[in-house]
């Protein structure tokens, strides 16, 4: 892995603006704060919905109209807010990482840049392990259109749904080290041209 940016030392004009890594670790940390906030009040909201609805429904009129529509627009949003806040932080995290910044924090642009390749790559994998699943088990499924494909019953289907994932997990993958490759290998990128 790179040297990530390390420490510059800060004149008096440059510190009326921060440098770029230190905006984007504070643009991390808000989505971050977003995340950690949404997630357990979204949870909190759905854990409480048996409760809050029979209140709602009681309601007439404007009072429900606006009560009803609150509840589904919060319910729409928090999840999207919580799993949209951990994207983000994870995007200027690993910006951050490789931008200038003022303090160098080693075993935090590790523990980032650690989380970053876990997300990138998540797709990938997920997609690995359906297949490896279907190896193992014989037997594959898929939601839209409902349909289970057995090895011993119907080996061609099984074995395109098998390929479906394979290829799948190859463009996740592909995407994911076209995005990482000139950041973990910078020396790379600079070769130079014959």
């Amino acid at each position: 892995m790179p040297e990530p940016s390390s420490s510059v030392t800060v004149s008096a004009e440059t510190r009326a603006r921060p440098l770029p890594g230190d905006l984007d670790r504070r643009r991390a940390l808000f989505a971050l704060l977003v995340c950690v906030v949404a997630l357990p009040a979204s949870w909190l909201l759905f854990s409480q919905l048996e409760r809050l609805w029979p209140e709602i429904v009681r309601l007439e009129g404007l009072g429900f109209l606006a009560a009803a529509t609150l509840l589904g627009g919060v319910m729409a949003i928090g999840p999207l807010a919580a799993a949209l806040g951990f994207l983000i932080a994870v995007w200027f995290g690993v910006r951050s990482v490789y931008s200038a910044r003022s303090l160098a924090t080693p075993l935090l642009d590790r523990v980032i840049v650690g989380a970053g390749l876990l997300v990138w790559f998540m797709p990938a994998l997920a997609a690995i392990a359906q297949a490896v699943r279907a190896l193992t088990t014989g037997r594959i499924h898929f939601v839209r259109p409902p349909r289970d494909y057995l090895l011993a019953t119907d080996p061609i289907a099984f074995w395109q749904g098998v390929g479906f994932w394979l290829i799948i997990a190859g463009l996740a993958g592909f995407l994911a080290w076209r995005y990482w490759q000139p950041k973990l290998f910078p020396a790379h990128d600079a070769a130079p041209e014959a």
